[in-house]
């Protein structure tokens, strides 16, 4: 296991659990025990890609993302951290002149506000971690 690899995992494992604090402060309700992911999208979804949230846990928010073959996302950020699994399909993220290739089984980082486009070469199926550290941030 490289340690980039490891980090990254200590990164994930650190921002799940930061969160969970937080649901006996806030009085929040608690976020679903299990959640269903989307089934794989038909080959003729009328629509390039499609959203399903899965759970909003303290300051983390879960989605799944999937995008058909062939579609491209135009240069966009997310004003959270993000952690980008891969469970299944091929495609690349860029970010300006770095193109980083995907495929099933991996976790890609993206700091907050960091602009990014999305090409899917075949369709591409992805969790999407959406970390909001401003929550975290001292008052």
């Amino acid at each position: 296991m490289t340690p980039s690899f490891r980090l990254r995992g200590l990164l994930l494992a650190c921002a799940l659990a930061s969160t969970l604090p937080a649901f006996a402060d806030t009085g929040t309700a608690a976020p679903p025990r299990l959640s269903d992911l989307a089934p794989p999208r038909a080959p003729d979804a009328a629509e390039p890609r499609q959203v399903t949230p899965l759970g909003d846990f303290g300051n983390a928010r879960l989605v799944q993302l999937q995008v058909r073959a062939g579609t491209q996302m135009p240069a966009h950020a997310a004003p959270e951290r993000v952690l980008v699994i891969v469970l299944a399909g091929t495609g690349r993220f860029d970010f300006g002149d770095e193109h980083v290739p995907l495929r099933a089984r991996q976790v890609l980082h993206m700091a907050p506000g960091e602009s990014h486009a999305v090409l899917a070469e075949t369709d591409l199926d992805l969790l999407l971690v959406r970390i909001d550290e401003a929550a975290n941030a001292a008052p």
